[in-house]
């Protein structure tokens, strides 16, 4: 079997992922975190869909034809470091697990970016794109929390609410891009459950208007997207 020792990495890593996710992790954030991107509770339930297809996608890769390894082999090292940063970053107090975090968003973009031009299929993409697309979203919220967490109010002049639309917009326009430059359904909906939980769990109405009408526009986009495969399939 080609690239054992790296499978055998990936599944090692998966585990050290769930444990830490599952078992060693506390709440993921306590009532005094409470921040204006902070979504529902029920948001972080997409874990269990993620956590299911990574493991489907490993346990595939252990059954791989030749396509597939070497997409195995172009990702490389680059997976197994994103789990256990994801998993690193559960565990840490709240300052540091930010840095975790946030390289873990780095070495995802590079597993996607790496696994495109493999030429993965969407359904190989699948789990890529909703892990991708919810730590983008988690990025932002654990941002905020360590800023609270550290007594900071304001920056460069502008408050939280000021900073808490300005990245919601921007993480908003990227969902709205990716989707489009890359021709991905998921992570643009991993946007839209994020931002619909922050809208259900928000009492400002700025928020939600802003998370509101990125989810509208999203699932406009989106089914636009599908219908026009759909019409493209039916008349090629």
């Amino acid at each position: 079997m080609r690239y054992l020792g790296l499978k055998l990495f990936n599944l090692a890593s998966y585990v050290y992922l769930l444990v830490t996710s599952l078992f060693l992790a506390g709440d993921f954030y306590s009532p005094g975190d409470m921040v204006y991107v902070m979504p529902s509770p029920f948001a972080f339930s997409i874990w269990g869909l993620i956590y299911l297809l990574l493991f489907l996608y490993i346990m595939k890769s252990f059954f791989a034809d030749e396509a597939l390894n070497e997409q195995i082999r172009k990702i490389g090292l680059w997976f197994p470091i994103t789990m256990i940063l994801s998993g690193t970053s559960v565990i840490l107090g709240t300052t540091p697990s930010i840095l975790f975090l946030s390289l873990s968003l780095v070495t995802l973009c590079v597993v996607y970016t790496n696994q495109t031009l493999a030429g993965a299929t969407k359904f190989e993409r699948a789990p890529f794109s909703l892990y991708l697309g919810w730590t983008s979203i988690a990025t932002i919220v654990d941002a905020f929390v360590v800023l609270k967490a550290n007594g900071i109010t304001e920056l460069f002049g502008l408050g939280e609410l000021g900073w808490s639309v300005i990245l919601l917009t921007v993480g908003g326009l990227i969902a709205i891009a990716f989707g489009f430059l890359q021709k991905d359904i998921l992570y643009p909906l991993a946007f839209v459950w994020g931002y619909g939980a922050i809208f259900a769990y928000q009492e400002n109405s700025l928020i939600r208007f802003v998370t509101g009408g990125f989810v509208i526009v999203l699932l406009f986009l989106t089914i636009f997207r599908l219908l026009r495969v759909k019409t493209y399939r039916m008349t090629a």
